[in-house]
């Protein structure tokens, strides 16, 4: 089992751009009143047949010829195990939607860590993806949207320091919403 709820957001999101996305949304809400806690994912890539989706949660079923696919069922695991439940909606050429409820304060629910650090290696690992980040947290909402990086030859070449910058531009805005 992932340790981190911001490794499973990862896996879903490199998922997506193996299935050709160009633009992948993570909506996060923190809801401590209402003992809720949603991660939602939607991308544009390829999507999903119904075959393929019905077995999606299948951990010794995969479609990039490993041996087992293990992200989904795994979050799937740790939603339930938090009294919560994980939904996945996907068409071919509609893209996905991954969805996973959890009980906020059940004693079990991964750490959501390290979003900072998930969504750095998302946009400098994948520059020309287009990436949108929304977070609710008492009240109040962080936005992120990738900037556009300078990509030459298909290798980035970002102007210096534009990394540590873009990190703690994030890390800021996660503060403002009382996530560190």
């Amino acid at each position: 089992m992932m340790e981190d709820l911001s490794l499973h957001i990862l896996d879903i999101a490199e998922n997506a751009i193996a299935a050709g996305a160009s633009r992948i949304t993570i909506l996060i809400n923190e809801n401590e009143a209402r003992n809720a806690l949603s991660i939602r994912i939607r991308d544009n890539g390829s999507g999903m047949s119904r075959k393929v989706s019905g077995r999606a949660l299948d951990p010794f079923f995969t479609t990039k010829g490993k041996r087992t696919g293990l992200g989904l069922p795994l979050l799937a695991q740790a939603a339930e195990q938090c009294g919560g439940r994980m939904t996945l909606s996907s068409a071919p050429g509609s893209g996905t939607t991954v969805a996973a409820f959890f009980r906020f304060r059940h004693i079990d629910r991964p750490p959501l860590t390290n979003m900072a650090g998930t969504l750095s290696v998302l946009v400098f690992g994948h520059p020309s993806i287009a990436f949108f980040y929304r977070h609710r947290r008492g009240g109040r909402t962080f936005r992120f949207a990738s900037p556009r990086l300078r990509v030459r030859g298909g290798i980035l070449t970002p102007a210096p320091g534009r990394a540590a910058r873009l990190r703690a531009e994030i890390e800021r805005g996660l503060r403002g919403i009382g996530r560190t």
